[in-house]
């Protein structure tokens, strides 16, 4: 009984070790999606930066004609001011042209600003351009060195997988059903030692009559607590 125990014990430790590097393994798809994901970040707002370039060249050129417009009726009130016959209508005309050249004034401060700041958008695009090539390249040796972690993990648990196979293959069919359900059920943990008196996994207290059938290796003995697998370590 007690080989069978050691047994247990080996194969509980050994399966620990697959299940830990099979969560590396799993792990890594998610790691190389978050690479993307920064990457994708850095590539929408260089996008929405040459949008915005767009918007503000768009808003120039309505500026700019609106501004030629009041510069043209500005010219042709200029002129009638010279074919006027009445002080009315000079004061009239002078009038629209001081109106026209306060909002000409008014959509030259506008172009100006808005040509400054296309400036520094297209200042900005350009070096987050830069550092997306430099992102780039940086994510892929990333999920490179990735891809190649996650191809020797997944040779380690072949490994791995080959040595449980040798490990059962003379144990008890019915006794490795139990194992297999019991971590099924309890997270991976199907057998646990007793720790200073307690079950090594729900901390029940061991009564002193089944430490003794335990120290006596007689039976298999499942916690009453968890229906884990309870083993004394005689070591």
């Amino acid at each position: 009984m007690r080989e069978t125990k050691e047994l247990l014990l080996n194969l509980q430790e050994l399966d620990d070790q697959i299940d830990t590097l099979k969560a590396e393994e799993e792990s890594i798809p998610e790691k190389k999606h978050d690479l993307e994901k920064g990457l994708e970040a850095h590539q929408a707002a260089v996008a929405a930066e040459k949008n915005e370039s767009v918007e503000f060249a768009k808003k120039r050129k309505e500026l700019e004609i609106e501004l030629e417009d009041g510069n043209t009726k500005k010219d042709r009130f200029k002129h009638q001011l010279f074919q006027v016959k009445s002080n009315r209508e000079y004061e009239a005309l002078q009038h629209e042209i001081t109106a026209l050249e306060e909002k000409n004034s008014g959509l030259e401060d506008k172009i100006l600003e808005i040509m400054d700041r296309s400036e520094q958008v297209s200042r900005q695009i350009t070096e987050d351009e830069q550092n997306f090539k430099a992102e780039t390249a940086t994510v892929g040796k990333a999920q490179t060195k990735l891809d190649k972690e996650q191809e020797d993990l997944r040779q380690k648990i072949a490994i791995k997988d080959d040595e449980r196979k040798r490990l059962v293959i003379d144990m008890d069919t019915i006794l490795l059903k139990r194992y297999d359900r019991i971590r099924a059920n309890k997270g991976g943990l199907a057998v646990t030692t007793v720790n200073t008196g307690a079950c090594g996994g729900c901390f029940r207290r061991i009564p002193p009559y089944e430490m003794q059938n335990l120290k006596r290796d007689a039976q298999i003995i499942m916690c009453e607590g968890c229906g884990r697998i309870l083993i004394w370590r005689w070591d």
